[in-house]
């Protein structure tokens, strides 16, 4: 009789402590990576709401925070032939909705909502993003990047120009 009454005790003791161990493995994973995500969607959040490059002198060093290669290299060459022609650019970009669909702790794609205003003319443009980040020894990094934008007279999308 007593036998009856220890096994299943011992049995509940140790599926409890048991339970609660792996409970607090995977919400320890959870937690990292939800901060591992946030910090992507920030980085790319900041990558394309980045709006004061054209005015600084170093802005490859600021560059170099948000992209690697090609990414950088792409969008350094775009600031160049920017600043040589002297363009007027009136346009904001925002990011209106970001999700993270793929994340393995070293790659991850982002698709993100995008609303550019026109601030002249109260224009409007949305697209679509898709972001593929690196994780290196300093932190994400934008690798590559296609925007899609709506085009005015339809709902379908067309892409930019000048893929990254």
């Amino acid at each position: 009789m007593l036998m009856k009454t220890i096994i299943p005790l011992i049995l509940s003791l140790f599926l409890s402590l048991y339970c609660s161990n792996v409970q607090c493995a995977v919400s320890q994973q959870t937690v990292y990576s939800y901060a591992d995500n946030q910090s992507i969607v920030q980085l790319v959040k900041q990558a394309v709401e980045y709006e004061w490059w054209s005015d600084q002198l170093d802005y490859q060093v600021e560059l170099r925070k948000f992209y690697e290669n090609p990414a950088l290299e792409n969008i350094t060459q775009s600031m160049k032939q920017y600043k040589e022609i002297s363009t007027d650019w009136y346009s904001l970009t925002f990011i209106e909705k970001c999700h993270i669909v793929y994340n393995n702790g070293n790659i991850a794609i982002i698709i993100a909502s995008l609303k550019e205003t026109d601030i002249t003319t109260n224009d409007i443009q949305t697209g679509k993003g898709v972001f593929i980040l690196h994780n290196t020894s300093d932190g994400w990094r934008i690798k590559r990047m296609n925007y899609y934008w709506h085009a005015a007279d339809s709902q379908l999308l067309y892409p930019e120009v000048t893929n990254l």
